[in-house]
């Protein structure tokens, strides 16, 4: 592998997995990842909680490249995490960007998503100035 090609082995993915992990939460990874063998047109990597799993598409990492890559596997490392820790995981919970935000991961491109963004620090704000969950004052 060269060091801007995204091509990294299934090792290298479980080493950066593991070393971001660690960093940030203390703890090794201990879900799966896999590659694919073909290109992916729509997704650039994608988490799969019923298994556990971190999936990614060789080819499509060798055009993405290194950096992003990296990235994609970070942003997929937090959805890993909320869900093995009970929180809400979803591209477009606050707990999720929060969590994207803290550690340096990107964010998803989804429609969803880019709105919850827009207004996560609206209510990140309220929480903070009221010291009330936002969820369980729109409830109320």
């Amino acid at each position: 592998m060269s060091k801007m090609s995204g091509n990294l082995s299934l090792d290298e993915l479980y080493v950066a997995a593991n070393l971001f992990c660690l960093r940030n939460w203390g703890v090794p990874f201990t879900g799966n990842i896999e590659l694919i063998k073909r290109r992916w047109a729509v997704y650039m990597a994608l988490y799969v909680a019923e298994r556990k799993t971190i999936r990614m598409s060789s080819p499509t990492n060798n055009e993405l490249g290194f950096v992003r890559v990296i990235d994609n596997l970070h942003h997929e490392l937090v959805h890993w995490r909320l869900h093995m820790t009970g929180q809400p995981y979803d591209d477009c919970d606050y707990e999720f960007i929060a969590e994207c935000v803290r550690v340096g991961a990107s964010l998803s491109g989804a429609k969803n998503a880019k709105r919850a963004m827009i207004r996560w620090p609206q209510i990140r704000a309220f929480e903070e100035r009221t010291g009330r969950r936002y969820e369980e004052t729109v409830a109320a």
